[in-house]
């Protein structure tokens, strides 16, 4: 048999109408009889537990006939269900995959440019530090020639603010601004006719020490709380522990 009329054969087979399914309507009716007997049962007596206990124990063979039912109409759906999203996921990945590798090479260009930038960023500021010294040093020598020209009396400034100078003061000049570089930018979104693409900065984060942790971001581990209280543990610190009556049924 090939393939083909393999999977024919199989999707002949898949049921989608449990409801008027006559094994369905039989199961129907007798969980609603015995639920409904279930409910008018009165418990007054050691005998009544036990009558009352036969009958949820065989109610729970009734649902496990109900859950066979459904398995037969439900498992072939999930499984050829499964089959179709592995082929299409196979057909997609590709896409993901150039997705994701677009993505990493977008923020790699990106952070290359931001350390460049840091680096421009720390030349520049190497550039006016130095800038700024140079011209302390030319001010203070400025200041210098001008207080010996006025020691030595080659300047003078009268009462009202006329200065003269017999022999003009060569002064320096003032350092020009230095010149900074400027880096080329990050490409925070860029638009194109088919879409765009965003970079976002997206908060991300590591545990580093959970002493720390607000009390309300922590999250009480209940699976292992269980655990210790199934092993007889009743003394847990941070927690009341109590005890309440649950009837277990279990059929044969």
């Amino acid at each position: 048999m090939s393939t083909t009329t393999e999977q024919a054969l199989a999707i002949v087979k898949i049921r989608i109408n449990p409801a008027d399914d006559p094994k369905y309507i039989a199961l129907r009716k007798e969980i609603e009889d015995m639920c409904a007997y279930i409910g008018r049962c009165v418990v007054d007596s050691p005998t009544a537990v036990k009558r009352i206990t036969e009958d949820v124990n065989l109610a729970q063979k009734v649902a496990a006939k109900v859950e066979a039912l459904r398995k037969e109409y439900k498992d072939p759906l999930n499984k050829y269900g499964k089959d179709i999203d592995a082929v299409f996921k196979d057909l997609s990945s590709p896409i993901s995959d150039a997705r994701g590798s677009a993505a990493d090479k977008i923020k790699e260009f990106n952070r290359q440019q931001r350390e460049k930038q840091r680096l421009i960023d720390e030349e520049n500021a190497r550039r006016a530090r130095e800038a700024a010294e140079l011209q302390r040093l030319i001010d203070e020598e400025n200041e210098r020639l001008r207080q010996e020209a006025e020691d030595t009396g080659s300047r003078t400034v009268d009462e009202e603010g006329t200065i003269t100078e017999q022999v003009p003061i060569e002064y320096i000049q003032p350092e020009p601004e230095p010149e900074l570089l400027t880096p080329e930018p990050t490409v925070s979104k860029v638009a194109t006719d088919l879409g765009s693409a965003t970079e976002k900065m997206v908060p991300r984060f590591k545990l580093v020490d959970i002493k720390s942790v607000p009390v309300n971001l922590l999250l009480l581990n209940e699976k292992a709380v269980n655990g210790l209280l199934k092993a007889g543990i009743r003394d847990i610190e941070g927690l009341e522990i109590w005890e309440e009556p649950e009837i277990d049924f279990r059929r044969k």
